[in-house]
């Protein structure tokens, strides 16, 4: 038998992601001076074993914090490629389970995954939240 899931949620759990910003370009200056901490960057060609690109037309992807959580944000040329290539990768991401194959998010040094739950679009950025959307709608609130 398969048992159900009896957590209760708040609006901001069933909501996993959030389109805002459309007309906006942002850069890695844009999410430092709303807040983000950043802390590295990341490849932008890695493919899984298949061969198959991870975060295909991702200009530049950047590791770091906000509010204590880990943010991956992804950039794009333009909110076009992060509404279509930037949504896929992203969908993947927080679809996988936390210690899932080797088909997105990053290994630490101590070899530990980091999983997300949710993701926002924000003009050419996608940021992909380690916990609930509530801290990704946040820091996208403040982006100027």
């Amino acid at each position: 038998e398969i048992s159900k899931d009896k957590t209760t949620s708040t609006s901001d759990e069933f909501s996993y992601f959030l389109i805002t910003k459309e007309d906006e370009y942002f850069n890695v200056e844009s999410f430092i001076n709303a807040g983000w901490k950043k802390s590295k960057s990341f490849i932008t060609d890695a493919t899984d074993k298949e061969g198959n690109l991870l975060t295909p037309d991702a200009e530049e992807i950047w590791y770091g914090f906000y509010n204590q959580k880990d943010i991956e944000i992804r950039f794009y040329i333009d909110h076009s490629k992060a509404a279509t290539s930037g949504v896929e990768s992203a969908e993947t991401a927080v679809g996988r389970a936390v210690n899932a194959n080797s088909k997105g998010g990053i290994i630490t040094s101590t070899n530990n995954r980091v999983s997300y739950q949710s993701y926002v679009l924000a003009g050419n950025a996608v940021i992909l939240c380690q916990d609930l959307i509530s801290n990704c709608k946040e820091l996208a609130g403040k982006l100027e």
